[in-house]
C-alpha cells in the first residue's frame, strides 16, 4: 500500500514537472533590452543610443561599439548596463585597452574596488605611462591604506601628465591626502628635468659630415642644325 502511494506521488510530480515553462532565454541581448523603455524622450542622446543599438545587432563583435554604448549608458543613468557593455568590449578584444579603463571607472563608481584594480591594473599592462589609470589606482592603493604604493602611483601619474594636479581637469585629486607626499617623490626628477641648460648648436657651425644634396644638373640641350632649303627641280637657273 505504501510503495503505491510513492509511486501515485512520484507520477503526479512528474506530470506537474512536464507543465513547467522554463523562461525563454534571449540569444540577442539587444532585441528588447531593459533601458529600451526609457528611450522615447526624443533627446540626442536617447537617438545615439538607439544607433548603437542598430549598430550592434549587425555587428554584435564590434568592441568599440559595445564600449560606445557603456559610455552612453552611464550618461543615461544605467551604470549596470554599462558596466555589463565594457565587459562585452573587452571579451571581443582583450587587448583593448580603453575599455578596460572605462570599466575600471564604472566597477569602483558601483562600489567594487578590486574588480576596478584588476581592469586599472590591465589597462597600464596594456598601455604602459596611462596616467589616467595610474592615478586611479593610486586613489584605490590609498583607500586600502598601502600608503607607499599609493604615493608610487601618484608620482608616476603627476610625472607623465601634470593636468591631473588640476582640480577643474581631475576633481578626484580632492579625495587624496596624498598629493604633497607624491609631490616630494617627483621633485627630484622634475626639478633635474627643469634645470637642464643644453648647448645648442652654434650659428655658424658647418657640420663637414652633413652630405649636400646635389642639385640636378640640366640635360644637355640637343643642337639641331636646320635642312638646306628644297630647290625646284623644274626650274631653271638664272644666266650668267
Amino acid at each position: 500500500m505504501m510503495k503505491r502511494f510513492f509511486v501515485t506521488v512520484a507520477a503526479f510530480a512528474l506530470a506537474a514537472c512536464s507543465n513547467i515553462q522554463l523562461p525563454h532565454r534571449d540569444t540577442d541581448p539587444y532585441a528588447n533590452p531593459f533601458y529600451a523603455k526609457y528611450l522615447n524622450t526624443g533627446s540626442a542622446i536617447d537617438a545615439q543610443i538607439t544607433k548603437t543599438l542598430d549598430a550592434l545587432r549587425a555587428n554584435p563583435k564590434s568592441p568599440t561599439l559595445h564600449n560606445d554604448l557603456g559610455q552612453l549608458l552611464i550618461a543615461k543613468g544605467f551604470p549596470k548596463d554599462a558596466e555589463r557593455e565594457f565587459e562585452r568590449s573587452v571579451n571581443a578584444d582583450r587587448h583593448f585597452y580603453p575599455a578596460w579603463y572605462n570599466l575600471g571607472l564604472v566597477r569602483a563608481a558601483n562600489g567594487d574596488e578590486s574588480g576596478a584594480r584588476r581592469a586599472f591594473y590591465r589597462t597600464v599592462a596594456l598601455k604602459p605611462g596611462h596616467s589616467n589609470a595610474l592615478f586611479q589606482l593610486g586613489l584605490i592603493e590609498e583607500h586600502q591604506g598601502d600608503t607607499q604604493a599609493a604615493v608610487d602611483l601618484y608620482a608616476k601619474a603627476y610625472g607623465i601628465n601634470h593636468a591631473l594636479l588640476d582640480v577643474q581637469y581631475n576633481p578626484r585629486i580632492l579625495d587624496s591626502h596624498l598629493t604633497h607626499l607624491a609631490l616630494i617623490k617627483l621633485y627630484p626628477k622634475e626639478h633635474n628635468r627643469a634645470t637642464m641648460q643644453f648647448a645648442r648648436t652654434p650659428s655658424g657651425y658647418k657640420d663637414t659630415t652633413a652630405v649636400e644634396a646635389v642639385s640636378p644638373q640640366p640635360a644637355p640641350q640637343q643642337i639641331v642644325t636646320p635642312a638646306p632649303p628644297a630647290t625646284d627641280q623644274g626650274a631653271q637657273k638664272p644666266p650668267h
